[in-house]
């Protein structure tokens, strides 16, 4: 899952940015891209309130079938 600070528990906006847990004030930029933070506790509501439907995980592509080698595909063209 893509962690961003903007949907974290521990970050809240007012006359800034700030994270609670770390005890710093991330840039706007730095809070809308997705990080790596260990102390990430999702909260499906956008602090910035810029996303009215929240929080929604990307759906995982499913692949069409198996990968067939060259050589294989050599020997189909033959006949």
């Amino acid at each position: 899952m893509a962690q961003y600070c903007r949907y974290c528990s521990w970050f809240v906006i007012g006359n800034g940015n700030y994270c609670e847990k770390k005890r710093i004030e991330p840039s706007d930029s730095y809070a809308k891209n997705t990080n790596k933070c260990k102390d990430f506790d999702l909260n499906p509501i956008d602090a910035f309130g810029e996303n009215q439907k929240g929080y929604t995980p990307r759906k995982t592509k499913q692949k069409d079938g198996i990968q067939i080698s060259i050589r294989e595909l050599e020997i189909a063209w033959r006949y």
